[in-house]
């Protein structure tokens, strides 16, 4: 036997091995996805409540596909709140938005939400302004965004499901960042 037979053989033996991890989800093209954060007012008490309205754009010409779970706010993944203060530290406030999101359930495609170009997908939320600051002043909001979902857990879940096939917007992804917006909070 020959060294190209038995390098082929091998080549051949890694396909094998791996014919669900090593498949690849389709990505979306260059971020065209946008985090967009509007506050109801710019001014409030410290013992106000600011309504936030978090939106996910699709600015791009393609469908993107998010897990409806990836808009819940977490520290680290999913949607980021943070409250920049003039020096541009982080505020720090007395909860700690940490979503406990459900596992993603195996085979089912509706889960996923369709974002068509010029569409977007969000949430709006009120939150106790004394919750997330510790003390009147100047603050500039700020959301990111990032999935929860990999492309290996999509590969190994969704193998064989249509979803497997679409855009996903998944964890390999750049994080996102929306513009900053500006609150005033008063005592």
């Amino acid at each position: 036997m020959n060294r190209f037979s038995i390098s082929v053989g091998l080549v051949y033996a890694g396909f094998l091995a791996c014919p669900v991890v090593c498949q690849t989800t389709p990505q979306p093209g260059p971020s065209k996805l946008q985090v967009v954060v509007r506050a109801d007012r710019e001014t409030y008490r410290i013992s106000d409540t600011v309504r936030l309205e978090t939106d996910l754009v699709n600015t791009g010409e393609q469908d993107v596909y998010v897990w409806n779970w990836d808009l819940c706010w977490n520290p680290a993944r999913g949607l980021s709140l943070h409250f920049v203060t003039p020096d541009g530290t982080f505020a720090k406030g007395k909860v700690l938005l940490d979503c406990v999101k459900p596992p993603p359930l195996k085979g089912d495609p509706y889960q996923f939400v369709k974002l068509e170009p010029m569409r977007f997908h969000g949430r709006v939320d009120d939150f106790k302004i004394a919750d997330l600051v510790e003390a009147p002043g100047e603050y500039d909001v700020e959301v990111t965004f990032s999935s929860f979902l990999s492309p290996k857990w999509i590969g190994e879940f969704y193998a064989d499901q249509a979803v497997a096939k679409l855009p996903l917007w998944t964890m390999s992804q750049p994080a996102l960042r929306s513009a900053r917006i500006h609150l005033r909070i008063l005592p």
